[in-house]
């Protein structure tokens, strides 16, 4: 069980907010040794001003292991289509702790297409459930552009809040541009100096995370890439793929 001291409402997004991207950094660091074949023992590092992300031990030692998701359109100014896909997922989060507010039956929702309107949503939502049965499915078209799938859980369930947003999860890999690799590189080296007199060996993981459409990249061929001071550079196309990549 973890505790948390919590002085306000914004302090706790915060702090959910930063377990969720360390529990990521997690799966992903596992998920690369787990596909190269090597045994990797990832913990979080002490903190994260003086440290890299992770601490990874393996047969031959330790090392500092970086992570950073990349995206197929990142630009100086990070992905539009990550931060289209973060408003998204911030308003389904929000309709679902609107539904719960006034009902106590238990669903799973999907939703494709336009869901920026959140009362005819909630309003067409609200208004079905009471007619499904228990694990009841039905379609659903509030407006023109958007259509919701419900489907009635056991109540038992209580406030079962994992909605998911179908359409920024279907699409085509493609390939990652060698520039998008090499210009994160270029970032990320410029913390490698505040690691040295903590740990000599400091490793990049670069992540694309095929479940969103922002990420659903993969490398076509092998590359070569300067590793500017990582002592190694990893692509993983999670959750399938993983590549040490050349200097």
């Amino acid at each position: 069980m973890v505790l948390y001291h919590v002085t306000s409402r914004g302090n706790a997004r915060e702090t959910m907010t930063t377990e969720h991207k360390k529990s990521l950094e997690m799966i992903y660091a596992k998920k690369t040794g787990e596909l190269l074949g090597e045994s990797w023992k990832v913990e979080p590092s002490p903190d994260e001003v003086s440290w890299p992300d992770l601490i990874v031990t393996t047969e031959l030692g330790k090392f500092g292991l970086e992570v950073r998701e990349i995206y197929l359109d990142e630009s100086s100014k990070g992905s539009d289509n990550k931060a289209i896909e973060k408003n998204k997922s911030k308003n389904i989060i929000n309709l679902a702790n609107a539904y719960y507010k006034v009902n106590c039956h238990s669903i799973k929702v999907d939703l494709l297409g336009d869901v920026g309107r959140h009362d005819q949503l909630l309003d067409a939502i609200t208004r079905e459930v009471p007619h499904l049965s228990e694990f009841e499915q039905k379609r659903i078209e509030p407006y023109n552009g958007c259509v919701i799938y419900v489907r009635r859980l056991p109540d038992q369930l209580g406030e079962y809040k994992r909605w998911n947003y179908v359409s920024d999860k279907v699409g085509w890999v493609r390939n990652i541009d060698k520039d998008v690799i090499d210009r994160v590189i270029v970032g990320k080296a410029k913390n490698l100096s505040k690691y040295a007199a903590i740990i000599s060996d400091v490793r990049l993981l670069l992540v694309s995370d095929r479940i969103f459409n922002s990420g659903k990249a993969r490398l076509e061929h092998d590359i070569t890439c300067d590793t500017h001071g990582f002592n190694s550079v990893y692509y993983l196309s999670y959750p399938e793929e993983a590549w040490k990549l050349s200097s």
